[in-house]
């Protein structure tokens, strides 16, 4: 772990920074199912290195997983799942392998400016319109695999695809990235805990950033309950909105 890192993990004003992306982001993915990571990734990146980011999200996001979830089971598309997450697995080694390899900050621009374009496209009424099938699905896969190894950041590619499937139900929609990241995220952190990234004081700060997030996690859900059973076009349009913001932060910054 950086000495920066060190340096500011004391600090009030850092931790409270750290804590206000667990809310929100918490927020954001007890809502949708995705999102928490878009939204911490940013923030954390501010006060600590890459392998740290990743693994702080990752834990975060396993921690809370299985609560959401076990409600979320019978809403589940485990064939679609499942061709989703095998390719993934070729995109994770290559993600882990730019992590310490590419400048970060270009890294988090670049897929910043995708995520901005691709969710004005699809606020201004695009779609995809293009064949669904085991290789859309596999390319997508890869590609959420690779993203969530360079920054706990997988969602854009899976999030974009779906969203553009209009008979994609909101609520099947957050089963299946509960059900996808739960396994994505696990893979990605037991390759990181044999790769050494895995520090104690990193699980020390998950610790106390845990109980932020399992509370916001909670307020996302009810509102998404409230919100999905009148109002799915609103659910979908939120979500769009949501990946505009996060990806503007995320050039701003």
């Amino acid at each position: 772990m950086s000495e920066a890192f060190l340096q500011y993990l004391p600090g009030l004003p850092a931790f409270s920074l750290l804590a206000a992306g667990a809310f929100l982001g918490g927020i954001m993915r007890g809502f949708s199912g995705f999102g928490g990571g878009l939204l911490m990734a940013p923030v954390y990146a501010l006060i600590m290195p890459p392998s740290d980011v990743v693994v702080v999200i990752l834990v975060l996001n396993i921690a809370t997983t299985y609560p959401m979830l076990k409600g979320a089971l019978r809403d589940v598309d485990w064939p679609m799942v499942w061709r989703v997450y095998l390719p993934s697995l070729i995109g994770l080694p290559i993600g882990l392998a730019l992590l310490t390899m590419i400048d970060p900050d270009m890294m988090r621009r670049t897929i910043a400016g995708m995520v901005s374009l691709l969710a004005v496209c699809m606020l201004a009424g695009w779609a995809y319109e293009g064949r669904r099938g085991r290789i859309q699905d596999a390319v997508a896969g890869v590609a959420s695999g690779f993203m969530t190894a360079i920054g706990g950041i997988g969602g854009p590619p899976l999030v974009l695809y779906l969203l553009s499937d209009r008979s994609i139900r909101p609520t099947v929609f957050r089963a299946f990235c509960l059900a996808y990241f739960a396994l994505a995220n696990v893979g990605t952190l037991t390759t990181l805990s044999l790769m050494g990234a895995v520090q104690m004081p990193v699980l020390l700060l998950c610790a106390a950033l845990l109980p932020i997030y399992v509370v916001a996690n909670t307020v996302g859900s009810i509102l998404h309950r409230r919100a999905a059973a009148h109002q799915e076009a609103l659910v979908r349009r939120l979500c769009l909105l949501f990946l505009l913001a996060i990806g503007i932060l995320m050039l701003l910054i």
